[in-house]
């Protein structure tokens, strides 16, 4: 028996998020080109090796993916795929792909392509972004030149979820197949990408800009934009002051931000509930960290409700879970929110044989508690929760440096190397398969190397099947065992906003990364 399961993701998606649907505008006009920064120069054009956040924005512009998170309703839908299915046990999923799609250079792309890019994906040689999402391909076959079968060794219920969350867009084989690496292209990862997407490439000035113009043929109906350019604007504060002066049309804001644009006539403000949050994370490789009782010190040490008071007023909430309330389908566990306590946090500390030396710092068998916090540069509100965080980490007897780097930079490299001490990052949440990846033992955003194979074991249950009522009760579970031997301290669920000239249409309620795949929306006034 055969699975159908678009329309059931689609279904459960909605009831995932518990948001409010926004209206799409029916656009009034075509022409003009909208203005977009880049926090830094990204990585690479090609979406399977691996990038960060500004790799991902300009990518989703030029490539397609099989399936794709409508970014008004948080349902997932076809995008290249029109369709597909699964076997009863989950283990093979079988594409249906669009008829007539073309390549920007007017080849044609075929299952073939798909299969070529997720055999790149999951050579572990290549190094790809997303290869723990296919480490369970067995196999993909071709089996015709618009059908391709991805055949699984174990159940996985989120597979097509999966595809639509970036990195995993399909790479064109005509003109990456000859490269025993795709590293080695370096002309087409770094000027010249050629997509299926909405935009391509005119003119890339590495460390400046990109102009993009847009693909008349494009599957699903060429844009009403003439083109985006993409701007290399890494400083946050920078960038709202280029919104104001026209130099760009559409930004990502921080709470800190909203003053300087909430009355200005020429700027509309975007706000919607984003299912992340901003994290300080322990790099549990570092013996420092690996004591539970020296990390619920770390979290009693701070006071988190004061810390969000100041650093996004009204927006947002705390919380010791790692799933967002508006995900409402999964219980909160039964657990305690942790409530600043610097007397328990010492109390703690001490039973894990940390004790004050005559200076105040806490020692144990010689050794000073020291460590530093990697905060990326541009995040205005991270810049702020470092600072916070050093200070009440010093008042608890800790030497702590404040290290601000470049996102695509130290910042970066120490993530992806997983060489930090601890640093602050977002941990997005878009749907339920993203708790997976971030906390399983090869969870591909696991930088902070946490490992607890009960918490693996539950995971993989929940991938085994479809029924909602027992994921949700395996979800809770894994809470409880999450909030005993917490992986990272939640700062902040975040509401975010963007802010964008008044006369773009179609701005979605959502970031603009996620956004990206439906830019052919976007339309002047």
């Amino acid at each position: 028996m055969r699975i159908a399961l678009a329309r059931f993701i689609s279904v459960m998606l909605v009831a995932t998020l518990g948001v409010t649907a926004f209206a799409q505008e029916t656009p009034t006009k075509r022409g003009g080109v909208v203005q977009i920064p880049l926090a830094t120069q990204p990585a690479t054009f090609n979406p399977i090796l691996p990038s960060e956040l500004a790799a991902a924005i300009i990518n989703w512009t030029m490539f397609s993916p099989l399936t794709a998170v409508n970014p008004w309703t948080n349902t997932l839908e076809p995008y290249l795929a029109e369709s597909w299915e699964a076997d009863a046990d989950l283990t093979t999923w079988t594409f249906h792909l669009r008829d007539g799609v073309r390549w920007h250079d007017g080849v044609p792309l075929t299952a073939a392509d798909v299969k070529f890019t997720f055999d790149r994906a999951r050579d572990p040689d290549e190094g790809a972004n997303n290869a723990a999402d296919f480490a369970k391909v067995v196999s993909v076959d071709v089996v015709d030149p618009l059908t391709v079968k991805v055949t699984l060794e174990a159940p996985d219920a989120f597979f097509a979820a999966r595809l639509a969350l970036g990195g995993n867009e399909i790479i064109p084989e005509h003109v990456l197949g000859g490269y025993d690496l795709l590293a080695d292209a370096v002309e087409f990862n770094s000027k010249t990408p050629i997509g299926s997407g909405p935009f391509k490439m005119v003119r890339a000035v590495p460390g400046s800009y990109f102009e993009l113009t847009r693909n008349e043929d494009f599957f699903l109906g060429a844009p009403y934009l003439d083109g985006l350019v993409f701007r290399v604007v890494p400083d946050g504060n920078t960038r709202v002051t280029q919104l104001l002066t026209g130099q760009l049309d559409w930004v990502d804001i921080e709470p800190p931000q909203l003053p300087a644009v909430s009355k200005v006539p020429h700027v509309q403000v975007t706000t919607f509930d984003s299912l992340g949050y901003q994290l300080f994370a322990w790099n549990l490789r570092n013996p420092l960290f690996q004591d539970t009782r020296v990390r619920e010190a770390m979290m009693y040490a701070v006071d988190r409700r004061s810390m969000i008071a100041t650093v996004s007023p009204g927006l947002g909430y705390v919380d010791d879970v790692y799933i967002p309330h508006s995900i409402d389908w999964v219980p909160r566990p039964d657990v305690q929110f942790r409530e600043y306590d610097p007397a328990k946090a010492l109390e703690l500390m001490a039973e894990a044989g940390w004790t004050k030396n005559a200076q105040g710092i806490l020692e144990k068998d010689g050794e000073e508690f020291s460590f530093y916090i990697l905060v990326d540069r541009g995040d205005v509100q991270r810049e702020q929760m470092g600072l916070i965080l050093q200070q009440y980490y010093q008042d608890l007897g800790m030497k702590v440096e404040y290290v601000l780097a470049e996102r695509g930079g130290r910042w970066l490299e120490e993530t992806q190397k997983r060489t930090f001490d601890t640093r602050l990052a977002a941990f997005p949440m878009p749907n339920i398969d993203w708790a997976q990846r971030l906390y399983t033992t090869d969870g591909p955003y696991n930088s902070q190397s946490y490992s607890n194979a009960e918490v693996d074991e539950l995971f993989s249950q929940v991938l085994a099947t479809i029924d909602q009522d027992v994921q949700a009760a395996l979800l809770e579970r894994i809470g409880e065992l999450l909030y005993r031997d917490p992986p990272n301290m939640v700062l902040l669920f975040r509401e975010r906003m963007t802010a964008s000239n008044a006369n773009i249409g179609n701005i979605p309620p959502n970031n603009i990364k996620d956004s990206m795949p439906y830019s052919h929306l976007l339309f002047r006034r």
